[in-house]
């Protein structure tokens, strides 16, 4: 088996639900199953090597890219398997673990100032750019790799592994690529699906309004243009606290997510009290807890 291979076909598992069998079912896709821990790996593996095909990218081009840190892991992994130089801009506000992490991975690691907003990371990228043009943004917040990969792999597993039968998928919103992928991807296949967003308390994604907030890899202060109109049929709010209290359920049952994972759970947990037995209902586990651990509050 090649590397590569490790990337996809994570697993599912049903989380038996606290509030009683009589509610909704509860699904979890394990992303962090996936090679470098996290669903982003398939984002900057489909990135990279759409821009070889593109003929954007060639051996020893420096890409440089703005990430909470899972988008530059899987970048890194491609390119040190394609023979790539990385940089990578992180809000210095993120996870301590994961920026040493990129390091380990041999990525250069530039630390944005999170009190300038949001998208400090986002601005950092753009103003490296302008320094050094010979620099290769593959940008996951504009780049159609991203969704597309989520449409064609992530949903197109989701299908397979349910069979079809989903009521309704959940998933915070970054670059917006997973739920846009995977929304279409159901929707196109599944009559009456629902797709639910999760945004911190307080933000308003689809409006372009964002405070500051500790749910990292969430509102990352750009309304993703992949977001269509039609393809989301409800946005529901979470609090850190919230997103804590539903990673510790989550941990009595064996799995120590993130900190989006958990404001993914948190959420189910919330549709699922008004839903009955017959109803399910799928989130993503973006990536492990671990990473996190010092930031647990």
């Amino acid at each position: 088996m090649e590397i590569l291979n490790l990337i996809g076909h994570t697993p599912i598992v049903e989380i038996k639900n606290p509030h009683g069998d009589k509610f909704g079912k509860i699904y979890l896709k394990l992303e962090n199953f996936n090679l470098g821990g996290s669903i982003k790996s398939r984002v900057g593996l489909a990135m990279v090597e759409q821009a070889f095909k593109d003929k954007r990218l060639k051996k020893g081009d420096t890409i440089i890219e703005a990430t909470g840190g899972n988008t530059g892991i899987g970048l890194a992994i491609a390119s040190n398997l394609y023979d790539l130089n990385l940089i990578l801009c992180v809000p210095d506000n993120f996870s301590k673990t994961k920026i040493e992490t990129l390091k380990f991975y041999g990525a250069k690691v530039l630390l944005a100032d999170h009190t300038k907003g949001n998208d400090c990371h986002i601005k950092l990228a753009k103003n490296m750019i302008k320094e050094n043009p010979k620099l290769i943004n593959l940008d996951q917040f504009t780049n159609n790799a991203n969704p597309q990969i989520h449409y064609n792999q992530t949903g197109s597993e989701i299908l397979s592994a349910m069979k079809n039968r989903v009521d309704y998928f959940i998933s915070v919103i970054g670059s917006g690529g997973t739920i846009a992928g995977v929304g279409k991807c159901l929707k196109d296949n599944i009559k009456n699906v629902k797709i639910i967003g999760v945004e911190p308390l307080g933000c308003d994604i689809l409006n372009n309004i964002f405070i500051p907030h500790k749910i990292q890899a969430t509102a990352v202060g750009i309304k993703p243009p992949f977001i269509t109109s039609n393809l989301i049929d409800k946005m529901e709010n979470i609090t850190y606290e919230e997103t804590l209290e539903a990673r510790k359920i989550l941990a009595k049952k064996g799995l120590f997510v993130g900190i989006s994972s958990g404001a993914n759970f948190a959420i189910a947990l919330r549709v699922s009290r008004n839903l009955t037995s017959d109803k399910n209902i799928i989130t993503i586990v973006a990536d492990d807890g671990k990473d996190y651990i010092g930031d647990i509050q």
